[in-house]
């Protein structure tokens, strides 16, 4: 940074102004180890003697009670796990001028991201499993005190110059309370964690589903980037790879560099499934697989780290580029980056929230229209609905009134045939001798019939006279002989009756 860049940057002027001063009588800051948007370090002596780093959250942050609660949050958090993998928190406090800070052991060495940086952003498996083999057994450790991490990543990882792996910033850790039920302190929409090491659940904001499967999706992540060069989801934006985190599964490490392993793709894939129940089922289970994938390789790689910088557990390596870096809530900058950067960052970020927010209301705009449409679509469909009945109704009262007339027309033609007949059986003028026959059988039918008539009278007067039952029933079989006799006769006629008036 130019001395021009260091006089206009006021989080560094302050930062720097603190050199000398001794906290609480006991921490004397010795020099400025990095200045973040959130929090500097500085290297620092105890009165005893002892060396040690302080990390100090600015002083506007301090005032806010959730953001400082959680800052000091990393000092349980880390040492409830009990591992030497945790960073120690010594001491925490408040400087007189209202600055919450931490007092951590001191470390010596280089983060994992910046080894893979310098070793061109590829890193052998052997090298990997190596890395991970440890983080694993720290994880192990604070699941079991049911602590989660939830920012792992390779520059969350440290190797000191004695080969040692050191996990840093459990500073948004969960600790989950089994004893006592508690509502989350997290903020609707706050970001916890970091893009492009979320799992699913964390990256949905689903607080009650994160447990030690979410880190191990995590430390699947920070696999896939140091042998792949790249991360799971690749976007332009923070944004963007927090909603492919949630939303799309992660594809095979084994499409992006082939000639892996098979062991390692298999421990690799399972840590990234984006069902939780089908990762691994513990840090110590997926420990065991990478052990085995060691052996295969000839063992663990010594870690002794490269560099000579001095640096503690809350140092991480520099941005570089929109994605290298996501924010946290307790989210510690590198020597160099100032509150310039996080403000413009900031503002960045509200900027893409608002043309997310634009985006939604367009969106929702275009879907109200749509509703409108299927409304009058359906209006449309109902009407044509209500038409077809009664059109359906219509037709079968026509269908019914014609069906009466017709049958009233064949009752009217009938009545005209009949009346036709009789007085064709009448006119001997008009139809001459052919129908003489059938008025001989009608008139033989008109005296059968008196006669049966006169039989009729002289029976009743005989049913009253004599034994009624058997009169009746002589009485009744004459008449339907009479009856079956009259038929014979009159058919032929009639039929005759109806072949004269057909026309020629």
């Amino acid at each position: 940074m130019s001395q021009k860049q260091e006089r206009e940057d006021p989080q560094l002027v302050r930062a720097q102004a603190r050199i000398g001063i001794v906290l609480q009588d006991k921490w004397r800051l010795d020099a400025l180890l990095g200045v973040g948007g959130m929090a500097a370090v500085y290297a620092a002596t105890h009165r005893n003697g002892k060396r040690v780093a302080v990390k100090m959250l600015h002083q506007e942050f301090s005032t806010d009670e959730e953001v400082r609660n959680r800052f000091l949050q990393e000092g349980y958090a880390a040492n409830a796990i009990q591992h030497d993998g945790a960073v120690s928190v010594l001491d925490d406090d408040v400087s007189p001028d209202g600055s919450a800070f931490l007092v951590m052991e001191l470390l010596e060495g280089e983060t994992v991201e910046q080894r893979w940086e310098k070793a061109g952003r590829r890193l052998a498996v052997r090298d990997v499993l190596s890395i991970v083999e440890p983080l694993l057994d720290v994880l192990a450790a604070a699941h079991e005190k049911s602590v989660v991490h939830r920012d792992i990543k390779p520059e969350n990882l440290f190797v000191t110059k004695a080969g040692a792996l050191k996990v840093l910033d459990f500073g948004i850790a969960k600790v989950f309370e089994q004893r006592r039920e508690r509502t989350t302190s997290t903020r609707v929409g706050m970001v916890m964690g970091t893009p492009a090491y979320m799992a699913p659940e964390q990256a949905l904001a689903h607080w009650d589903e994160v447990d030690g499967r979410t880190d191990l999706w995590a430390v699947g992540a920070a696999m896939f980037t140091m042998l792949s060069g790249r991360h799971v989801h690749d976007a332009e934006t923070n944004q963007e790879q927090m909603i492919l985190s949630a939303t799309t599964p992660a594809v095979s490490v084994a499409t992006v560099v082939p000639g892996l392993p098979s062991g390692v793709v298999s421990i690799v894939d399972r840590a990234l499934a984006f069902d939780r129940n089908k990762r691994w089922r513990d840090a110590s289970s997926m420990q065991a697989a990478v052990r085995s994938a060691l052996e295969a390789l000839g063992g663990a790689q010594p870690l002794g780290a490269s560099g000579g910088r001095t640096s503690t557990g809350t140092l991480v390596s520099r941005e570089s580029g929109p994605q290298a870096r996501a924010a946290t809530i307790l989210d510690t900058a590198t020597t160099g980056s100032s509150a310039a950067a996080w403000t413009e960052e900031r503002e960045g970020r509200l900027a893409e929230a608002t043309n997310l927010r634009a985006r939604i209301g367009e969106l929702q705009q275009r879907q109200a229209a749509l509703k409108k449409i299927l409304a009058d679509a359906q209006a449309k469909v109902d009407a044509g609905r209500a038409e077809r009945k009664s059109l359906e109704e219509w037709f079968k009262r026509q269908v019914g009134t014609r069906t009466a007339a017709v049958e009233a027309a064949r009752k009217e033609a009938r009545r005209h045939v009949v009346a036709f007949a009789r007085r064709a059986m009448e006119d001997r003028a008009t139809f001459g001798a052919e129908l003489d026959p059938a008025r001989e059988q009608i008139a033989k039918l008109e005296l059968a019939a008196e006669s049966a008539a006169r039989d009729v009278d002289v029976h009743v007067a005989a049913i009253d006279a004599y034994d009624p039952p058997s009169l009746r029933r002589g009485v009744l079989l004459l008449g339907v002989l009479a009856v079956i006799l009259l038929a014979l006769l009159i058919g032929p006629i009639v039929w005759r009756a109806t072949r004269v008036i057909a026309p020629p």
